[in-house]
């Protein structure tokens, strides 16, 4: 599995996995994750869709406008290269709302199955509406 986390480094420039095993994205962001327990590739999705959204979805570390606008963009820019996606940065808000934080990781499971089909979490908003109906 390490030559896949190597893979998931080579998306996201100036990234390095430290003495800890943390996959280090971004130093000025402090976007990581735990790489030493990823066994698969879907491991190592799961990672980036829960633990690196939200940066890619509203991270700021930065004072000025354009440059985060950039910086999430460049990380968007790797985790869509990593996936074989195109997510937007609206994609991101969407995915960070509803897989971020592990919030659900069943769900995170089915999205990755789905190959990144965002239908699939757009219905779950209809499905969380209708069942609390």
């Amino acid at each position: 599995m390490t030559d896949e986390i190597f893979n998931v480094a080579k998306c996201f420039p100036d990234s390095f996995i430290n003495s800890n095993g943390e996959l280090i994205i971004s130093v000025k962001g402090n976007v990581y994750f735990i790489a030493t327990d990823c066994n698969t590739k879907e491991d190592i999705a799961c990672k980036l869709l829960e633990w690196c959204s939200r940066p890619m979805a509203k991270g700021e570390p930065f004072s000025c406008d354009e440059r985060n606008i950039e910086w999430r963009n460049s990380l968007i820019c790797g985790l869509n290269k990593y996936l074989g996606t195109d997510f937007t940065q609206e994609d991101m808000y969407l995915i960070y709302e509803k897989l971020g934080n592990r919030v659900n990781h069943d769900l995170t499971l089915r999205f990755i199955e789905s190959r990144y089909d965002l239908d699939l979490i757009r219905l779950e908003d209809i499905q969380d509406d209708t069942s609390s109906n």
